[in-house]
């Protein structure tokens, strides 16, 4: 595992997309996909990104993929940008992304994207 861009935290997965080369990221992305989908990931996060052209693509295609294979409905997706172009990119991705069904939201911070997650965790709590 790319265990410096993929890190797993106790209510939630994170992909860190800041620095490192296409090839770095490209793995890093695919990987991180997988594990979302193999392991049950309820909560993901992807932050960072850079203005490189390719980056930026990379990312869209990773956002694409988990559109594509149907993530769980319980799924829940922030996304956090690193940089101005980076968060236009986030804001149509979401608007993709919520269009197919998955339950993802831009934020402009890490920490509100982890109080999102924690909500859903005081939701399920209460239900059982």
């Amino acid at each position: 595992m790319n265990a410096h861009r993929i890190q797993k935290h106790e209510s939630f997965v994170q992909l860190d997309l800041r620095g490192g080369d296409l090839p770095e990221l490209l793995a890093s992305c695919t990987e991180f996909a997988v594990l979302c989908l193999t392991a049950r990931v309820r909560c993901a996060l992807v932050q960072g990104g850079d203005e490189d052209t390719e980056r930026r693509l990379a990312v869209r295609d990773l956002l694409k993929m988990i559109r594509a294979v149907g993530m769980p409905r319980d799924f829940r997706l922030a996304l956090v940008p690193g940089t101005p172009r980076m968060r236009a990119v986030y804001q149509k991705s979401e608007a993709e992304l919520r269009g197919a069904g998955v339950d993802a939201r831009f934020f402009e911070s890490e920490s509100l994207a982890v109080q999102w997650f924690g909500d859903e965790l005081l939701l399920e709590a209460r239900a059982l």
